[in-house]
């Protein structure tokens, strides 16, 4: 599937469209039922799944497709225009989402297969997210509001956690790096990069998996680059481990 996000923006009471591409390289069609779904995201940065319309910031009832399944012939491509009818109450400033599933259903010979007992039929799912953004909103921030070592009986398993607040009032993508520092000797430890996005008014906390053994102390800097901008958040902390 590409793209795997669509970011949709409009005045309340206007229509909009964007286009997804699904290719099939095998050999075999494809057919799938398109389903919404809401969804958000906890503090720990994993999805929850809410049933259509549940959420506060659904926009699952703006959105729609001409077909309620659709077949991927083998060796082609299918294009979706997916649209999005901004309601005329629609609010001027809260950003709204939801998720397109593509789902695949099973043919006459996998159904065959079943009945007989023979084998394991898998079947895919997609999943394309969807997303409103009203015009006026175009602040990116991200603010560090924390940054602590995790409680963790299990010495060979240390984390350092970095809690991040996004007081913009967009969608913002962003990459978090976490270096360390010893105070006493200079040596600098780089841990790998984690990307994130995140909602405005919402909070992640970061986790960052220290090395082995690690003792001394250090100087930890937590680093936030978000993306399209040249600007950066910068959070320290001392840790004695």
């Amino acid at each position: 599937m590409s793209p795997t996000r669509l970011f949709f923006t409009g005045n309340p009471g206007e229509k909009v469209a964007q286009t997804v591409t699904l290719q099939n390289s095998s050999d075999k069609d494809y057919v799938f039922n398109l389903n919404y779904k809401d969804w958000a995201r906890e503090e720990d940065g994993n999805k929850v799944y809410l049933e259509a319309g549940s959420s506060k910031t659904s926009n699952a009832a703006w959105v729609s497709t001409l077909e309620n399944a659709i077949t991927v012939p083998a060796k082609s491509t299918k294009e979706i225009v997916v649209t999005m009818q901004i309601p005329a109450n629609a609010s001027k400033s809260d950003v709204t989402n939801s998720m397109l599933f593509f789902t695949q259903l099973p043919q006459q010979a996998d159904q065959a297969r079943i009945q007989n007992g023979i084998g394991i039929i898998t079947l895919f799912e997609v999943g394309l997210h969807i997303f409103y953004t009203p015009p006026g909103n175009h602040t990116k921030s991200l603010d560090i509001t924390n940054i602590s070592e995790l409680n963790n009986e299990n010495a060979a398993n240390r984390k350092v956690a970095v809690r991040i607040h996004n007081d913009g009032n967009t969608i913002n993508d962003a990459t978090v790096e976490f270096e360390l520092t010893n105070t006493d000797s200079g040596k600098e430890i780089k841990l790998p990069a984690i990307s994130i996005s995140m909602f405005p008014n919402t909070n992640q906390v970061v986790q960052f998996s220290l090395p082995e053994n690690i003792s001394g102390n250090y100087l930890g800097v937590a680093i936030i680059k978000m993306a399209g901008s040249n600007d950066l958040r910068v959070g320290e902390k001392n840790f004695k481990f």
